[in-house]
């Protein structure tokens, strides 16, 4: 019972600290209603500069050829190592055959030059507290289109990926204490040089900034007003999207008033704000996932942990750029633990102890979802996988519906409670509307883009959208049902396996990666949801999400690190190293080929196909290989 209490303690801690924020900024605002009338009255500029002059870009030729090398040599020794690791495994037939000591010594070694690379060419070439006031900051802008530069951050991003993945390669069915703690030194250290890298390849961070001041510091309502509407407000200068409302939830922009109006009317400390928040995100994850893991899957803790916790992309886009998709990824692996607390109960306990406890931390999942939804929305598409397994063993139907709307009333009052502070219909609903005509980086945006060229935008557009929105629902659909067949422990109908093993071919190797399809005699309950989810992740990005950018990737990157599903390791470690090394393409490439419609398309293109195909590949080639010889 002490554990129940410990484990609801916590949790109840996390959600009545979010669910009171909106009172506080209520209250610190002294807003009377709802949604407060909107005063068109200039505001004063505040008496003080926000920051002092920008500094000048361009970084010294002896900088760039020194990060270039260091950057050419690290990526020599990552592949040295690499090509190591395969030569010892080919002659031992397996990565077992490594002892503890050799272990330890091997991850120490690539943790340490991969902190050298973050330390040497991220931090040393962008720090945080020379370039955070340049007014739409960039990589391509602070570098001034330097080829060096551009080819140093490739050599640099690669030569990270690969470390990463061979130091998960090492971790693989490995629990030793001595590499946990290699891996929680690498965590803290790599957390504490990212924090101070500059925010260089997104001005995402300074749009919080923007909006948490319209709510926070003039008291309007990011999902009415726009940054345009305070023209006298000298932060509105930093931002990208100055005619745009809010794309995110109510408890994110309850969360950026309050921080806005606490950091006050200088931009050094917004920023720092920011970048904390980041930080705790960060390692609230990284604690989530190993206090999952090591409940669920002790086995695969380690690796699993450092799967999430020393990605590059995760460690660049989620901590150096502050970007809010890591508060979401921390509430939604919060709710997961939460919700592991019902696996392996203890055999003491009668059985409806174990249902009650059970339901309640449910609950107390969903609602920890509910929050997740609240800073992003595309969580909510996970509320149907919980709900099944939460509900599923209930046989009788109207016991189903009753204990789903039990379980979802305390998430509708957290919703409420968000809401309501800046409910004005429809301009809430205004932030889902418009995604759907938003394209870039995407499957869908480059369908778009070779459709217009030969037929009216309009149509273009719907002929790269409905399709991709009809094969989403549809795979969505296929997912759930396969969800709820596996949890039920139905056996398949007659004849199915068989069809399954006959099936041969390399498209169809790929269509079952984008159905999600899993063995569903070899799963657990825990196994079989957190697969789902992660499966809808990547379906949503794959076919619904027609507006990508690669810190999107850290939503299945998290949840990979729970499944430990061996086979989407590399293919997902290839998109995201695709995705890093496209700010390269952005901000660099596209400058030299002259900016022009023509020349968005190409490189939209370009990195699409380097995100997507090479992943795809490698993940149907070693399937179809597997496929064919259970056939032999």
């Amino acid at each position: 019972m002490s554990q129940h209490r410990w484990v609801l303690l916590i949790g109840l801690g996390i959600v009545f600290l979010l669910i009171s924020l909106p009172q506080i900024l209520t209250i610190s605002t002294q807003r009377s209603g709802a949604t407060p009338a909107y005063d068109a009255t200039p505001r004063p500029r505040p008496t003080k500069p926000i920051a002092e002059p920008p500094p000048r870009t361009g970084l010294p030729p002896y900088l760039v050829w020194w990060n270039l090398l260091s950057s050419g040599l690290s990526l020599g020794i990552a592949l040295g190592i690499g090509l190591t690791a395969v030569l010892l495994k080919n002659k031992n037939g397996a990565d077992s055959s490594i002892a503890i000591p050799a272990r330890f010594r091997l991850l120490a070694v690539l943790g340490t030059t991969s902190l050298a690379i973050y330390g040497l060419y991220f931090l040393l070439l962008f720090p945080l507290h020379r370039y955070y006031n340049l007014k739409q900051v960039s990589l391509g802008g602070v570098a001034e289109r330097h080829a060096g530069v551009a080819l140093g951050t490739t050599a640099a991003t690669l030569a990270l990926f690969l470390l990463y993945y061979l130091a998960y390669r090492l971790c693989r069915g490995q629990n030793d204490r001595r590499l946990w703690v290699i891996l929680l030194l690498g965590v803290l250290l790599f957390a504490l040089v990212t924090f101070f890298v500059c925010i260089i390849t997104t001005l995402d961070p300074y749009d919080y900034i923007a909006r948490g001041r319209i709510t926070g510091v003039h008291g309007g309502n990011p999902y009415v007003q726009v940054p345009n509407d305070y023209p006298a407000d000298p932060f509105m200068e930093h931002i990208a999207w100055r005619n745009a409302t809010s794309a995110y939830g109510p408890l994110w922009e309850v969360l950026s008033g309050l921080i806005s109006r606490c950091a006050g009317d200088r931009l050094w400390p917004n920023v720092l704000a920011y970048k904390g928040l980041a930080l705790v995100s960060y390692l609230l994850s990284t604690l989530m996932i190993a206090a999952t893991l090591r409940r669920v899957a002790p086995d695969h803790a380690l690796s699993g942990t450092l799967l999430f916790a020393w990605n590059p992309l995760v460690l660049l886009e989620g901590l150096a750029n502050a970007h809010n998709d890591l508060l979401m990824v921390a509430l939604l692996l919060s709710a997961f633990w939460v919700l592991s607390q019902t696996h392996q109960t203890s055999t003491e306990e009668s059985t409806s102890n174990k249902r009650t406890w059970g339901l309640v931390y449910g609950g107390l999942a969903l609602v920890l979802l509910g929050m997740a939804v609240l800073v992003k929305f595309v969580p909510i598409l996970l509320f149907p996988p919980f709900l099944l397994y939460l509900l599923v063993r209930e046989r009788c139907w109207q016991r189903q519906l009753g204990l789903g709307l039990l379980l979802l009333i305390p998430v509708a009052l957290v919703f409420v409670q968000c809401y309501y502070i800046f409910w004005q219909w429809p301009d809430v609903a205004n932030t889902l509307v418009r995604r759907v005509d938003m394209f870039r980086m995407s499957i869908a945006s480059v369908t778009k883009e070779a459709l217009q060229q030969h037929i009216d935008n309009e149509v273009a557009q719907a002929l790269a959208s409905w399709p991709f929105l009809v094969a989403f629902v549809l795979s969505y659909l296929i997912v759930l049902g396969r969800t709820t067949y596996a949890l039920r422990k139905t056996p398949p109908p007659e004849g199915e396996g068989e069809s399954l093993a006959s099936r041969r071919g390399f498209l169809r190797a790929v269509g079952r990666f984008l159905l999600g399809r899993w063995e569903i005699g070899q799963k657990r309950p825990w196994d079989i949801l957190v697969g789902a989810c992660f499966s809808i992740f990547l379906l949503y990005l794959l076919l619904a999400n027609f507006w990508f950018w690669p810190w999107y990737l850290t939503w299945p990157i998290a949840l990979l690190a729970l499944s430990g599903d061996e086979r989407t390791v590399v293919p997902l470690t290839l998109a995201g190293c695709a995705g890093e090394v496209s700010h390269v393409g952005w901000n660099f490439v596209w400058y030299w080929l002259g900016i022009s419609w023509d020349t968005l398309y190409q490189v939209d293109a370009l990195v699409v196909f380097f995100m997507v195909v090479p992943a795809l590949l490698a993940y149907a080639i070693p399937k179809h290989r597997e496929l064919r010889s259970n056939e032999q």
